[in-house]
């Protein structure tokens, strides 16, 4: 049964998704699961190496399977719908979305699946899995932690809040215009908050 979630807005110096990883048994696990209504997944990269833009994308959706005895066993799954993006730059939209860039006629979903890899603690761990974009699947990394959990009484339930972010290079997914005024390396950034 799905658990209700909170998510966390907040600025984020840089710019997919979220805890993650090595899975459990399954029958021990909660599933949460939230969306671009109430989540929050964004990126950015940097221009002619000065300035950095952060745009989001406003439309996926995630599913993570946590054991809450053993929250470094939580599994995820990020389905993004590439055609949803928001960056406020004039012309900055319709150029993501064309073939040079997420070609969405054609690929008009991103994903990322994965898993923690089982080192470190809450306050840091790693997670490993594949990220697939315009049909190209590779490795993707993640580094995650959490940012605070406090009582919330209105609730009357504890929430956690965490935090993951993962580097990747975009011309290995095949999108390499504009390569002298918008850098290869993009920030993937996602923040949510859970009623534990």
């Amino acid at each position: 049964m799905a658990h209700p979630l909170l998510i966390g807005r907040r600025i984020l110096a840089g710019g997919l998704a979220a805890m993650v990883v090595r899975p459990s048994r399954a029958a021990t696990r909660s599933r949460y699961v939230f969306d671009g209504t109430r989540g929050q997944l964004e990126f950015t990269a940097r221009h002619l190496g000065i300035l950095s833009s952060t745009g989001r994308f406003e439309n996926f959706a995630a599913e993570l399977l946590i054991d809450p005895d053993q929250p470094l066993t939580t599994a995820v799954t990020v389905t993004v719908h590439t055609a949803a993006i928001a960056l406020a730059y004039p012309g900055a939209v319709d150029l993501l979305r064309s073939p040079a860039f997420f070609d969405v006629e054609h690929f008009p979903e991103a994903r990322f699946t994965g898993a923690a890899t089982g080192r470190g603690s809450l306050a840091g761990f790693s997670l490993a899995g594949e990220l697939t974009i315009r049909g190209i699947t590779r490795p993707f990394a993640m580094d995650a932690r959490l940012v605070d959990r406090r009582r919330d009484a209105t609730l009357g339930a504890d929430v956690a809040a965490f935090a993951a972010t993962g580097e990747m290079k975009r011309s290995e997914y095949g999108m390499t215009a504009e390569s002298a005024a918008i850098s290869d390396t993009i920030r993937l950034t996602v923040h949510v908050s859970l009623i534990v």
